[in-house]
Order: structure tokens, then sequence, then C-alpha cells
């Protein structure tokens, strides 16, 4: 009797527990590469490059079915000392990536859908579009000489067939594939 009511006590919340809390997003296999904020034409460009790990992991959940979406936010915030800081400007960046199982072929749509990619090589496909990737992030002279700015970048990679109300119903479990990054760079405008 009393083995019962220990096993009730104690494996049954750890049953519940695994069964109904989400795994972890997997170690971190998605990194930042060559972050870069520079002037070009009056205009502030970041520049940043993805390098994804291990692969072969990705591959197979995409040849499974299921499509992801990488999506990138980059802020530009003027931080100020009495009031709160200000957003200057904020951008975004997406990326689907898909298995086409009748070409054999892995697809990756482009910002905004300009155009679609294919490849039946998944990590030349990653290696070639996600080298190097640009946001606009406003004109040059909207930054003041001797104030401090900070840019705040956050990338993850998702599943994109969830509907929007499942996120919501079920907001404690990760939909994301990898687990996301987020950097920030602080400087200063002489």
């Amino acid at each position: 009797m009393r083995s019962i009511q220990l096993v009730k006590r104690i494996f049954l919340p750890l049953l519940l527990a695994v069964l109904f809390f989400p795994p972890l997003a997997q170690a971190q296999l998605l990194s930042l590469d060559n972050l870069v904020l520079d002037n070009q034409a009056g205009r502030i460009h970041l520049r940043f490059g993805l390098r994804l790990a291990q692969t072969d992991e990705i591959q197979t959940v995409l040849q499974e079915g299921v499509d992801l979406w990488m999506f990138g936010t980059a802020k530009l915030i003027a931080k100020r000392f009495l009031l709160p800081n200000r957003v200057l400007n904020e951008h975004q960046v997406e990326h689907v990536l898909e298995w086409n199982p009748l070409a054999q072929v892995f697809e990756m749509t482009l910002p905004q859908k300009e155009h679609l990619v294919k490849n039946k090589d998944f990590d030349e496909l990653i290696t070639t579009h996600w080298r190097e990737i640009t946001m606009d992030m406003g004109e040059w002279s909207m930054l003041t000489p001797g104030q401090t700015y900070h840019l705040v970048l956050e990338i993850s990679v998702e599943r994109r067939d969830i509907p929007v109300w499942m996120r919501r119903v079920l907001f404690f479990w990760t939909w994301e594939v990898i687990s996301p990054i987020h950097y920030e760079l602080e400087f200063f405008v002489p």
C-alpha cells in the first residue's frame, strides 16, 4: 500500500512532466558570423552571417515534411540617461526552408518572397544564402554624434506549420527546432 502511494506521489508527477512539457531545443546549432554595422551611402547597414552546425538533424526534420522558418529581428535603440530608451528602427528578415519530395531538392524562399532557390545539397544551400544577410536600418543622419546606441539581433528557427491559435493555446510549448540566438552590440557615434 505504501509503495503505491510512493509511486503516485513521486513517479506520476514526473511522468506527467515528461509527457506534457516540451523537450528543450537542441544545443546551440546556430551561430552568428561576422556581425558588421556600417555606413554605406548615408544608410546604416547591418551585415551578418549564420552558421548551422549538425545539419543532418535539420535535413531529417525537413524530409519528414516539416517546413522551417528562419526569422530574424534587428532593433536599433537610442540609449537615454533619464528617459526610457527609444527604438529608432526595427527590421525583420525571414527565410522559409522546405523539402520538395517530388524533385528531391531543398528549397529556400528568400525575404519578401523575392524568389525561390533550390539545391540538392542542403549544406551548400545554407552556406550560400546565409553567408551574408543584410538589413537596412535607416538613414545614418538620424544618429547623433556623441550618443550611445544599442543594436539587438534575435534569430530563431521554428516550425512554420503551427497555426497561430495553437501557439496561443499552447504558449508553454516550444516550437523551436534550434535554440534561438540573441546578440547585442553597443556602439558610440563619434
